[in-house]
C-alpha cells in the first residue's frame, strides 16, 4: 500500500511545485508590468511605447516582445524592437537604475536606423542593406546626490560596435526640463541651454570596434569598389602617402590644441584609418571635472587660449 501511495505523493508535490512555479511567474510578470507602466509614466511615455507580449520570471529576467516606441511630435517616426530584456528597473526613489538589453532594432521603414545615417554613404561603401540593430542601455541616477553614469552599446553587423560611458554630475534640472516642458523647448531653445549649464562632465569614454566598415572606407579612398575592389601598387602608394602627411600635420597641429600625448594620438588615428587596428577608443576624464556649457563657450568663441585651456582640462587619450 505504502508503495502505492508513494508515487501518488510525489505526482501531487509535483503538480503543486508547477503551480507554484507558474503562479510566482505570473506574480513576477505582474510586478514587472507595474514597474514599466511606473517608468513609462514617470518620463512621459506611456502614450508612445507599447509591445505585443510579455514574459517574466521569479529569477529576475523579463522579456518584451514586439516593442514599438513612436515619437511624440511625429507619430509617422517610429522605432520597433523584436525583443527587449529587462535586466533591472528601478523607479520611484532617489536611486533610479535601467538595464535593458534589445535586439532586432528597426525604424518606421522597417531598416536597422544606421542605413539611414549612412545616408548616401551607404551606396559608396556598398551596402544595399543592414541586418537589424542590437545593443544594450545601463544608466544610473542618483537624484538626492545629483549625479548619474551611463553605458550604451550599440551592436551593428557588418559596420561596427559602439559603446558611449558618460558618467555626469548636476544633470537632474535638465532630465526634468526635458520630461516636463517638452512643447517649450521646442519653441524656446535657450531653455536647453540654460538646463545644461550647470551639467558637469566626470568622465566620457567613446569606443567604436569595426565589424567590417573600415575596409570599405579604406578601398574607397585608394580608389577601387568598396567590397571586391582591387587597387593597384600606385593606388596603394598614394594612399599610404596621403595618410602619411596627415599624420604628419596632425603630430605638429595637435600640441597646438592642447593635446599632450600628441604621438601617441597621432598614431592611433593613422593606425585605424589604414585599417591596422580594429578599434578606435577616445577617452576624456577631465580634471577638474568639466562643465559642459562652459567647455562650448570656450572652443566656440575662437580663442586659441580659451580653446588650449579646454581640450587640456578633457584630459583626453585616444588608443586603438
Amino acid at each position: 500500500m505504502a508503495g502505492k501511495k508513494f508515487p501518488l505523493a510525489v505526482g501531487v508535490v509535483a503538480v503543486i511545485a508547477a503551480g507554484a512555479w507558474f503562479g510566482a511567474n505570473y506574480y513576477a510578470k505582474t510586478q514587472v508590468e507595474e514597474k514599466l507602466n511606473a517608468y513609462l509614466v514617470e518620463n512621459d511615455m506611456q502614450n508612445n511605447v507599447t509591445w505585443g507580449a510579455l514574459d517574466a520570471s521569479i529569477l529576475g529576467s523579463a522579456s518584451l516582445h514586439d516593442v514599438k516606441v513612436v515619437r511624440k511630435d511625429d507619430p509617422a517616426k517610429f522605432l520597433t524592437i523584436k525583443n527587449v530584456k529587462v535586466n533591472d528597473l528601478q523607479t520611484g526613489s532617489d536611486d533610479k537604475k535601467v538595464d535593458f538589453s534589445f535586439s532586432g532594432l528597426a525604424d518606421e521603414t522597417g531598416n536597422s536606423p544606421f542605413s539611414a545615417a549612412l545616408k548616401e554613404k551607404a551606396g559608396q561603401l556598398g551596402y544595399d542593406s543592414l541586418p537589424l540593430l542590437d545593443g544594450r542601455v545601463r544608466g544610473t541616477l542618483n537624484e538626492k546626490q545629483d549625479t548619474s553614469d551611463y553605458d550604451i552599446t550599440l551592436n551593428q553587423p557588418e559596420v561596427g560596435n559602439f559603446n558611449v560611458v558618460l558618467k555626469a554630475d548636476k544633470i537632474v534640472g535638465l532630465i526634468n526640463t526635458v520630461r516636463t516642458r517638452e512643447k517649450e523647448l521646442q519653441s524656446n531653445p535657450l531653455l536647453l541651454i540654460s538646463a545644461l549649464s550647470p551639467v558637469t562632465i566626470r568622465e566620457l569614454n567613446i569606443k567604436f570596434d569595426d565589424a567590417g566598415l573600415m575596409p570599405r572606407v579604406v578601398k574607397v579612398q585608394q580608389g577601387v569598389a568598396p567590397v571586391d575592389g582591387n587597387p593597384t601598387a600606385q593606388q596603394k602608394e598614394a594612399f599610404e602617402a596621403r595618410l602619411a602627411k596627415s599624420e604628419s600635420d596632425c603630430r605638429q597641429q595637435a600640441p597646438t590644441l592642447g593635446i599632450a600625448d600628441a604621438e601617441g594620438v597621432c598614431t592611433a588615428v593613422s593606425r585605424f584609418m589604414k585599417n591596422e587596428a580594429r578599434s578606435l577608443n577616445v577617452q576624456a576624464s577631465p580634471n577638474p571635472p568639466l562643465q559642459l556649457m562652459t567647455f562650448v563657450m570656450q572652443t566656440q568663441m575662437g580663442n586659441p587660449q580659451g580653446i588650449l585651456k579646454a581640450v587640456q582640462q578633457l584630459n583626453l587619450k585616444i588608443t586603438n
